[in-house]
């Protein structure tokens, strides 16, 4: 891209691209960090080790680009964009004038969940917009399914070819994009719950968790769950149609608990992925806290509920609704 191009630029320029071998890869990143090492301006990568080191072998000055080997940066959509603002505060207090960020976010194509992360996608669009970033997300076009894709083509206002061409993305929905993969149903959910509240207050909804699920995920997972239920409950109670209706299922290593209510849930996109006070679902506060948890939060609608999953143990082969 020219300089002159980026130059009129303000806020977060949000760009997408695919590649099918390393040396596409190469194409398309090295450019981008040169660019932003050559104007003196913070360059974060976010990728695996074999990514990164890759990164590294290629340029001249690796010193100069902060690579995050923390694996939590992607532990949940909420937690890495918390993360990326404080960043971007940072930077921008200490006086960069832009800051350019690349990493991988999970799908099936790199061995992760998409779920959530199609949401990700789409609210950074907005939630970033307040900082001088140019953000480049780079996905394996022989390994990317189809709908993850079709997202990440609807919620990227800008595409980067290996050619080096930039340029506007025709299918780019705009800020208020709603692009999602379909959610998919967790095995166990097809089987008889161990426990089925109609209901419940969020005490008797925690006390049924922690009965069935002591002993069968590690002891943080489980305080985590007993604290996702309860926000779950309580929203539902407050904000949603009754009846409320909790259902958990247990395995050896794994518990599932959906809490659904018989409303719209949450209208607003970017409900759980930033805290959102004025929101016409109660505070927001309670489904952001959630979604930054160490469990799988999912958000799933359908044209007579609403239900929040929450998961956590054994990550387990899904199944299609």
């Amino acid at each position: 891209m020219s300089s002159g191009v980026l130059d009129s630029f303000t806020g977060h320029f949000h760009e997408a691209g695919f590649y099918g071998s390393d040396e596409e890869f190469r194409a398309l990143i090295v450019p981008f960090v040169e660019e932003g090492l050559a104007t003196d301006e913070p360059v974060v990568i976010g990728y695996d080790k074999r990514k990164s080191d890759l990164l590294r072998s290629w340029l001249d000055e690796p010193s100069g680009v902060t690579f995050i080997a923390d694996k939590g940066l992607y532990a949940t959509p909420a937690r890495a964009i918390a993360t990326y603002r404080g960043l971007f505060q940072r930077h921008v207090a200490a006086g960069a004038p832009r800051i350019w960020i690349a990493g991988d976010v999970p799908h099936p194509g790199n061995g992760g969940r998409f779920e959530g992360w199609d949401r990700y996608e789409s609210a950074v669009n907005s939630v970033w917009d307040e900082f001088p970033v140019r953000s480049l997300c780079l996905y394996d076009a022989t390994t990317v399914p189809e709908p993850v894709r079709d997202v990440v083509e609807r919620t990227h206002p800008r595409i980067l070819t290996t050619a080096g061409t930039h340029s506007a993305n025709a299918r780019y929905e705009g800020h208020s994009a709603n692009a999602r993969v379909p959610v998919s149903a967790d095995p166990l959910e097809a089987s008889t719950p161990n426990v089925e509240l109609v209901n419940p207050s969020a005490a008797e909804a925690r006390h049924a968790l922690e009965q069935v699920g002591r002993g069968l995920v590690d002891d943080r997972q489980l305080d985590d769950l007993l604290l996702g239920i309860s926000e779950a409950v309580t929203n539902a109670r407050l904000h949603g149609v009754p009846p409320t209706t909790v259902r958990i299922w247990a395995a050896d290593d794994r518990l599932v608990a959906d809490v659904q209510d018989r409303g719209r849930g949450p209208t607003d996109p970017l409900a759980g992925l930033v805290p959102m006070p004025s929101a016409a679902f109660g505070t927001g506060l309670g489904l952001w806290v959630t979604h930054l948890l160490d469990i799988d939060a999912a958000l799933i609608f359908t044209a007579d509920s609403f239900t929040l999953r929450l998961r956590a143990g054994r990550d387990p082969e899904a199944v299609c609704r």
